[in-house]
């Protein structure tokens, strides 16, 4: 189960370092509310010194936890279906045109079918009744 968690990223080591060390969740009133402050901006600090460190001087993206909104699920749709495309065996032309060919046979054969059972029964119908 551990192999299925996701790695924390060095950012987010520091957020808890902090978070805990300043024991946040059990603050409250104005006093609790300035330490938050500061705190964050604290963390704010040490994840920028960590991305310089990494490489990365661009803003952090805003990640919200929670549920992911329709575009979000709409792309992933498509990339799912993408993939699953790509798994698909297709027909080559002569194939398709055999498979093709078959079907209309049938149609017709089903349609011969059904025409004789329907005049077979229409006819039956008229002799009951007359």
């Amino acid at each position: 189960m551990a192999r299925l968690q996701k790695k924390k990223s060095p950012a987010d080591k520091i957020k808890t370092k902090v978070q805990d060390s300043e024991g946040l969740a059990g603050d409250s009133g104005i006093e609790g509310a300035d330490r938050r402050e500061d705190s964050t901006t604290q963390v704010s600090n040490q994840v920028a010194k960590v991305r310089e460190k990494l490489g990365k001087s661009s803003p952090p993206a805003v990640v919200v936890p929670g549920e992911p909104n329709f575009y979000q699920k709409s792309v992933q749709f498509l990339r799912e279906v993408r993939v699953e495309l790509k798994k698909v065996t297709w027909p080559n032309r002569k194939q398709t045109a055999g498979s093709t060919v078959v079907v209309i046979i049938l149609v017709f054969i089903l349609a011969a079918f059904l025409g004789l059972v329907d005049f077979s029964l229409s006819k039956l119908v008229q002799v009951v009744l007359a």
